[in-house]
């Protein structure tokens, strides 16, 4: 396979450093954003440098939080300003990922990748979305936003947990492809309950 530019947004992630380390395995020239390297997806700021050359993004980015006004105003302002400096620098293709079960969810974190959804498909950027179920890593994330003092609130919740290295697998072959729309979800092999 030829190498591709790859840009990765939320590089440093849960899902995003083995994106790029996956793709850098696989030959491809990687470039993962994050506001350490002077990318803010949120303020716009560093992405039409980054993006130079780029052939792909793969949007694996997140925020840690609860409420849905910031949630929706994180990605809704991080997927505009990405199309915006992809259509700019000619980039042919957007890989993204959301949450399976989402359809119609306005509440907390979830309200905010339906936005997502909704602003990708809408956007002048060819694209890719996975849907993929809560990651393997998700409980330790989970608890420590949900520990007060000796107290932990677990949301209950039923589940197909999946490892993160195994869908930034997924992402990678998405992105070496060409733009497909909503793609078939990915989850895990067993149901557990949370």
């Amino acid at each position: 396979m030829m190498s591709i530019r790859m840009v990765v947004a939320g590089g440093t992630g849960v899902v995003g450093r083995h994106v790029v380390e996956q793709a850098r395995a696989a030959g491809h020239d990687v470039v993962p954003l994050s506001r350490s390297s002077g990318q803010d997806v949120v303020a716009g700021t560093g992405l039409a440098e980054a993006l130079a050359g780029a052939d792909v993004v793969i949007d694996v980015t997140s925020t840690s939080t609860a409420s849905a006004k910031a949630s929706v105003a994180f990605f809704r302002a991080a997927t505009e300003n990405l199309l915006a400096a992809e259509q700019a620098a000619g980039v042919g293709h957007h890989v993204a990922l959301s949450i399976v079960g989402i359809d119609g969810e306005t509440s907390g974190y979830y309200a905010g990748k339906v936005v997502q959804e909704q602003v990708l498909a809408a956007g002048p950027v060819p694209w890719t979305l996975l849907r993929a179920t809560q990651f393997h890593e998700l409980v330790p994330q989970l608890l420590g936003r949900l520990t007060f003092g000796p107290v932990a609130v677990v949301p209950e919740m039923r589940t197909a947990p999946i490892a993160a290295a195994e869908v930034a697998t997924a992402l990678v072959r998405l992105a070496e492809g060409a733009p497909r729309g909503r793609v078939a979800d990915l989850g895990g092999p067993e149901e557990a309950r949370l």
